[in-house]
């Protein structure tokens, strides 16, 4: 089957640098096609945010990113693995 649209819910609104207000969005499954044509929904989470209006959109997926490089806009990315190799085991706060 081939994966054809994520399934986002709003969950909350962020500024840009700008002011300018914009809705933050969770992606919580997808929609895949068969051969045959036939869609099918997979959910893999339900928000549980209090900002969330029950409502869930579909959109056209986006190229698939490295496993941990999806971030929302507004996030900062996520931490290069060389940067944490100078810390050892025992220094982290965890």
């Amino acid at each position: 089957m081939k994966r054809t649209h994520d399934i986002l819910a709003s969950v909350g609104t962020w500024k840009d640098e700008k002011g300018k207000t914009h809705k933050r969005t969770v992606a919580v499954g997808s929609v895949f096609e068969s051969a045959k044509g036939v869609q099918v929904m997979r959910i893999d989470a339900i928000p549980v945010s209090p900002d969330w209006s029950g409502w869930l959109r579909m959109k056209s997926c986006l190229p698939e990113l490295p496993p941990g490089r999806r971030t929302s806009p507004g996030m900062p990315p996520a931490p290069d693995e060389q940067a944490d190799s100078s810390v050892e085991p025992d220094d982290k706060p965890f």
